[in-house]
């Protein structure tokens, strides 16, 4: 992947070339991509003794299930897309991208989840019975979002020890 950094203006430049092609208008960022070519161009010469970029945290796993990576732009740093109009799907970690994007014609679609969970299956079958085993076999004690079904339920269930009557 192709990239450009202005480290006096901090505007990272991702050309259009350096997106994959899906259909019509829309292209696609691999996330990761992305974040390891700023870690290539940081352990340049030219680039090691400037500020970092980004941030960025691997894969989790969390009471068995495997939580996605997460990517951040950090230190000021904005992130522009050649200009044109098209969308670019991003894929392959949370991120911050939609937050630190050079307004531009270019429209985001950013697929953030809270409870991203990475599957090793492609067959979609096992993936959706991956994700149901996730959530259906998660400690009690990780729904806490105030206001949710889950957490009135685990609410109920660590205090009285019961759901509806059932025990």
């Amino acid at each position: 992947m192709i990239i450009s950094i202005n480290h006096l203006t901090k505007v990272i430049f991702i050309p259009k070339t350096s997106l994959t092609f899906l259909s019509g208008v829309l292209y696609e960022l691999d996330v990761d991509a992305f974040r390891l070519a700023l870690k290539d161009y940081e352990d340049d010469p030219d680039g090691m003794a400037l500020i970092d970029t980004h941030r960025h945290n691997s894969i989790v796993s969390l009471g068995g299930v495997n939580y996605a990576q997460t990517f951040e732009i950090i230190n000021g740093y904005t992130v522009e897309f050649e200009d044109g109009q098209y969308a670019v799907n991003c894929t392959g970690a949370n991120h911050n991208l939609a937050d630190v994007k050079v307004p531009n014609q270019v429209s985001l679609i950013v697929g953030n989840s809270a409870g991203l969970v990475v599957v090793q299956s492609n067959d979609l079958s096992t993936a959706v019975q991956d994700i149901t085993d996730s959530v259906w076999n998660a400690p009690v004690a990780t729904y806490t979002t105030s206001g949710t079904l889950a957490a009135f339920i685990s609410k109920k269930l660590l205090t009285t020890g019961k759901f509806l009557g059932l025990k």
